[in-house]
């Protein structure tokens, strides 16, 4: 069975939080995932992603803070526009948007990070393993 690997850039102000949250209540998530605080998700470039995509990571989750409650004068603007253009980078290189999963707002308590990544890695779990390309 395909046990897909997922790398997650989590705000450290928002998402980063229910990760936390859930490993402290020790929620049930699958253990191939890792998770990287960020200081905003403003600040997670395009590519680390495509480098975490070209090393064989499944998916890529970006988590961020409520649109519009940014610490960073709405720095999360700025990332959904660059990540949504990855998205579509993604798609036309038949690597497929479905790899990276876009979060604001979501996250912040144990409960929504437990069923975000229990639901993207279950859609990972359909799609086909990505072979390192290095």
């Amino acid at each position: 069975m395909n046990q897909p690997r997922i790398l997650i850039f989590a705000c450290k102000w928002c998402g980063f939080i229910g990760a936390d949250a859930a490993g402290k209540k020790r929620a049930s998530l699958p253990s191939q995932f890792r998770v990287i605080p960020v200081e905003c998700a403003a600040l997670v470039e395009t590519d680390a992603i495509i480098r975490a995509l070209a090393g064989g990571i499944d998916g890529i989750a970006v988590l961020g803070c409520h649109i519009g409650g940014c610490r960073y004068n709405n720095a999360n603007h700025t990332a959904i526009k660059r990540l949504e253009l990855l998205q579509d980078l993604l798609d036309t290189t038949g690597i497929g948007s479905s790899r990276l999963l876009l979060s604001f707002g979501t996250a912040h308590e144990d409960y929504q990070f437990e069923e975000i990544i229990n639901n993207f890695f279950n859609e990972l779990i359909l799609l086909p393993p990505l072979d390192p390309w290095l």
